[in-house]
């Protein structure tokens, strides 16, 4: 016998035993003594620890307003550069690039405006929330700013000036002026024979 069928065969025998023990556990009477109460829900507090105050956040948010500020400069300025040269698939890229970077200093503005009034009325549930909202935005702004680099072809990764190493074979002088090392010699092609008689 196969193990395919030797499977099939043991779950065919195991099953009505499984379910003949549900219906024997669900036809059951309650057992005499208290009324059995659903299990209690597990009620998990709410309150968030936060690490930071609600000053510190609103630091920390005026810090990536003022950083999102310096991107929205430093496109304007590829943006210009680029009409300069007159260059408009890098300008169309850096518009684009720059209309994303306005939008996301606008929500900046409203989650710092609710980030204010949060910790005005030291919701430390609605701080969290807009702090999380402010990095993020934060953060999609700095992949813009990478993004705008990249439609300028400005490398961010500058780890400084190209060195070239040149390696020269041994047996070959350093002196331009020495003349080239003589060709191999041909050994010599020989044709091999033909192979139909038919031309």
């Amino acid at each position: 016998m196969s193990r395919a069928f030797r499977v099939i065969c043991l779950s065919l025998l195991v099953a009505p035993t499984a379910l003949a023990a549900d219906d024997i556990a669900q036809s059951a009477p309650p057992a005499p003594g208290p009324a059995a109460s659903p299990p209690a829900a597990v009620e998990l507090p709410l309150q968030a620890n936060t690490t930071i105050s609600g000053d510190e956040m609103l630091r920390q948010g005026n810090e990536y307003r003022g950083q999102i500020q310096g991107i929205v400069v430093q496109i304007q300025g590829q943006a210009e550069q680029a009409k300069r040269d007159k260059d408009v698939i890098r300008l169309n890229c850096l518009v684009d690039k720059l209309t994303q970077v306005r939008i996301n200093g606008n929500m900046m503005d409203q989650s710092l405006q609710a980030l204010q009034e949060a910790v005005s009325h030291r919701d430390e549930g609605a701080q969290l929330h807009e702090y999380t909202r402010v990095t993020i935005i934060n953060q999609k702004a700095q992949v813009l700013r990478t993004e705008a680099d990249a439609c300028v072809g400005s490398e961010t990764n500058y780890v400084g000036p190209t060195k070239v190493l040149v390696e020269t074979p041994p047996g070959i002088s350093d002196n331009p002026d020495q003349p080239p090392p003589p060709a191999p010699t041909d050994p010599g092609v020989t044709r091999p024979p033909v192979a139909s008689p038919f031309q």
